[in-house]
């Protein structure tokens, strides 16, 4: 007579789920899914008093709840969604929520989210691995393949022309907090910018961020740049799409690192492989598309020996949360990723995203392994865009 065995556990995710485990008996069907239109504000300090048009907390974007006949709620955050909530934006998503309703979770390919309109298609994805992760008691990293690092580096962030008094506060905020260094948006002159960063700490390490502006004297200021010794990188100096020979060029005359946000280029993955090719930058930012936009192209650059981090638009708590799962899922993904809820005055969540010795540690609870905080997601609601 044979011996019963006892399931490994974690084996195939699903040997050692109780009897009362949602995805055994029950299906995950969609049984409604909330929005909830929010807007928390950017802490002070973080953008400049000399900046009068709408910046990222001025932007709402939308929370997801979609809940599921198993009584399990993912949870799912779009990026910013502009035009206030009766935009044409707001009515595709309001329509896609709406259409989902009866269908399964389990049904989608989550490697290509096919939804039944053009929509903000990563806050549906979220939501989705928030819901399977409950769903078998796995963290959204085990869905992506397994985390190759427990902690994600990050780094701080400033708005656009601070002064350089500004920058001084903000520097030492970005020290206080515990972060090694700060992506830096244009504030001229950029040689006395990086010397401000330098006076409050010679241990911060910045990212230049052009945003494709490639100022006169571009290559006498970066030279100088090398001199103040502090920067990590400058991200997209050139001033036009598809600059590779101008990226190639900046390469071949610095000894600092170029780096390319891959929307600069308006090919996508394409768009990469020519960069890869062409030899045209030492690092990529993967922006903020969805989570498998991401994890295809940093398995790219993995393969190109580029080093990668995650971007973003100063997302809240849930979405932060799947990003550090991106993130310790793709072995590129090494330098400090744009994870920033910090910076907002509430990220939404019942507990923060802590920030220690410049990285955050990757939630190992079910699906998102994060909580939404209910009185919050109340007390920044928006009826306007």
């Amino acid at each position: 007579m044979g011996t019963e065995k006892t399931p490994v556990e974690g084996t195939a995710g699903l040997a050692a789920l109780s009897t009362q485990a949602a995805g055994r008996d029950e299906r995950l069907t969609i049984t409604d899914i909330e929005l909830f239109y929010v807007s928390p504000p950017m802490r002070p300090g973080i953008l400049s008093v000399t900046q009068t048009q709408g910046d990222f907390d001025q932007v709402p974007k939308f929370i997801l709840k979609v809940h599921t006949d198993a009584g399990i709620v993912g949870l799912g955050e779009t990026h910013r969604t502009a035009g206030g909530p009766d935009s044409e934006a707001a009515g595709r998503l309001r329509r896609v929520a709406e259409a989902l309703r009866g269908r399964n979770v389990l049904d989608f390919d989550l490697r290509d989210l096919q939804l039944p309109e053009e929509t903000d298609k990563g806050a549906f994805e979220v939501a989705f691995y928030d819901i399977i992760g409950k769903a078998i008691g796995w963290p959204m990293h085990r869905l992506l393949g397994g985390k190759v690092r427990d902690q994600v580096p990050v780094h701080y962030w400033a708005g656009k022309r601070m002064t350089m008094e500004e920058i001084r506060v903000l520097a030492e905020m970005a020290v206080a907090g515990g972060f090694g260094g700060v992506k830096m948006k244009r504030s001229y002159p950029l040689v006395e910018a990086l010397q401000t960063y330098a006076d409050v700490s010679e241990d911060l390490k910045i990212t230049v961020d052009l945003m494709g502006s490639y100022p006169e004297g571009f290559l006498e200021d970066a030279k100088q740049w090398q001199e103040v010794g502090n920067v990590l990188c400058i991200e997209d100096p050139p001033p036009s799409r598809d600059a590779l020979a101008d990226y190639r060029r900046l390469r071949d005359e610095l000894e600092i690192p170029i780096a390319m946000h891959l929307h600069i280029n308006d090919r996508g993955s394409l768009g990469m492989v020519d960069a890869i090719a062409a030899g045209s930058c030492d690092i990529f930012n993967l922006g903020a598309g969805s989570t498998q936009d991401f994890l295809g192209r940093a398995y790219l650059a993995q393969e190109a020996g580029i080093p990668v981090w995650h971007g973003s638009a100063h997302e809240l708590g849930i979405l932060d949360a799947a990003i550090l799962h991106a993130c310790a899922a793709a072995p590129a993904c090494t330098l400090p990723s744009d994870i920033l809820s910090c910076q907002r005055e509430h990220n939404l969540l019942t507990t923060s995203l802590d920030v220690v010795d410049s990285c955050i540690r990757v939630p190992d609870g079910p699906g998102l392994g994060v909580e939404l905080d209910e009185d919050a997601l109340q007390r920044y609601a928006v009826t306007a865009g």
